[in-house]
């Protein structure tokens, strides 16, 4: 009888196959049902950009438990923890403030400016009460950065500033009007008399643009249920950049976007990463400790910066580039 030849060429080769279909399956085991390694690194941020119009909004979309909604997430850098006092949960440029949730700074911590005489400010709009009429500094630099190029699209000089900071327990004051973040906008006209703002050419392009300085309009229509404030076009709100682009995109007011990033975006379950004016922010939230300073992750190189919710926690934003 002949002897059979054993053809290790065909072995070694149906091997390599066999072990290759092995490593696939695996594979796709872990990314389907992932892994329980207390070593690996928090899921990557979500990449939403504007300039994507096909990209669904998150807060609406039906996003995983991960809060991932986008497979090619890009994965976190080296992270470190600073140390944030409790006080510091009630300050920021993000604190949530209306008749749920009351100002808890005083004048003197909200640094606060007087508009008519801030350095710089720009002659193409007017002040009702010059003498009594505050903000804080970073929310009136912008907003006077807003009124310069408002000018120069238009050459329209009746926007006036009808209030700013108003402290609790006075005349016209809101909850909103504590916080030394939102402005209140009338019109002094032209042709004679004062007036409401509305979002009507010219007044259109603050509307438009308001975003880029980042500013929101505080009070939309159709968002009085969770506002508790009647819609009007004549109170802005200062919130930074990447947040007043990110509500303005998705249509929701500041109500719904501390909802979304405390429900979808706190650390270690998921990051927001939303691009805007070419550069790259990432967004989170972390829950405060209600006892006691909180460790809030933030990374070891970029700039970030952190704000109190006023409530319950804190949301760290980080500029990538």
């Amino acid at each position: 009888m002949a002897r059979r030849r054993i053809l290790w060429g065909r072995v070694f080769a149906s091997a390599c196959v066999l072990i290759a279909l092995i490593f696939l399956l695996g594979a796709c085991v872990s990314s389907c049902f992932g892994g329980d390694d207390p070593n690996s690194s928090a899921p990557g941020p979500i990449v939403v950009s504007r300039t994507d119009s096909s990209v669904a909004d998150p807060y609406h979309s039906s996003a995983d438990s991960s809060g991932n909604t986008k497979p090619d997430s890009p994965t976190l850098g080296s992270y470190t923890e600073v140390s944030v006092a409790p006080a510091q949960i009630y300050s920021g440029d993000l604190v949530l403030v209306n008749s749920t949730y009351a100002s808890h700074l005083s004048e003197d911590e909200l640094s606060l400016e007087k508009v008519a005489y801030f350095a710089g400010k720009p002659d193409c709009y007017s002040v009702s009460y010059p003498a009594r009429t505050l903000l804080n500094t970073t929310a009136l630099t912008r907003f006077n950065a807003m009124m310069e190029m408002y000018f120069s699209a238009t050459a329209n000089k009746e926007i006036m500033v009808n209030d700013g900071y108003l402290p609790k327990g006075s005349s016209n004051s809101t909850g909103e009007s504590t916080s030394g973040l939102s402005i209140q906008l009338h019109l002094n006209k032209s042709s004679g008399g004062f007036g409401y703002i509305t979002n009507k050419e010219p007044y259109s392009w603050v509307y438009n643009n308001m975003d880029d300085y980042g500013f929101i309009l505080r009070y939309p229509a159709g968002k009085e249920d969770l506002t508790g404030t009647a819609a009007t076009d004549t109170v802005i709100r200062y919130v930074g950049v990447p947040h007043a682009a990110y509500m303005n995109d998705f249509g929701l007011c500041l109500e719904e976007y501390h909802t979304m990033l405390k429900e979808q975006y706190a650390y270690g379950t998921g990051m927001l990463r939303y691009e805007t004016g070419g550069k790259s922010y990432l967004i989170y939230y972390v829950p405060a400790n209600l006892t006691g300073s909180t460790e809030v992750p933030v990374p070891i190189t970029g700039d970030y910066t952190i704000s109190g919710n006023n409530f319950d926690g804190f949301i760290v934003t980080v500029t990538e580039g």
